[in-house]
């Protein structure tokens, strides 16, 4: 297995959730590489993102290998597409070995299969039920 880079981050979908966070962790000097199916979705990246973007679709392994994601430490995968997020996540995983793997998914129901593969999950619909029921419930617990 080749030897990871320090700091590699791949992130694949460059939408309102990938670029906030590809900037965020270009900040921190990371290498970061963002993958979007759309060549105008890296608009949405800061004039100071210097990290490497590539267009084509994170579902095709030779894409994934371009992002020479063997040398990667953490996969992001936020697509809007939550079949395509649970296939590279995945794939991140298994067949690369990638360390730290994080999904946007939307089927929360899913997400102990996802962690017992060592796959990170987030679900926007359940982080925004809980900032409202927290906000509601004044900060206090409400489970």
């Amino acid at each position: 297995m080749a030897k990871k880079k320090e700091n590699l981050t791949i992130i694949v979908g460059c939408g309102k959730l990938g670029s906030r966070i590809a900037n965020e962790i270009y900040q921190g000097d990371a290498n970061v590489i963002v993958i979007d199916r759309h060549e105008e979705a890296f608009e949405s990246l800061d004039s100071s993102y210097g990290g490497l973007t590539i267009v084509g679709d994170a579902c095709d392994f030779e894409i994934l290998k371009k992002a020479e994601i063997e040398k990667a430490n953490c996969v992001i995968a936020v697509t809007d597409f939550e079949n395509n997020n649970i296939f590279i996540g995945q794939a991140a995983k298994k067949m690369f070995n990638v360390e730290k793997v994080i999904i946007r998914i939307i089927n929360n129901d899913l997400r102990p299969i996802y962690e017992s593969m060592g796959i990170e999950t987030i679900c926007p619909a359940e982080l925004s039920a809980n900032a409202v029921l927290d906000f509601y419930y004044g900060g206090h617990s409400h489970e």
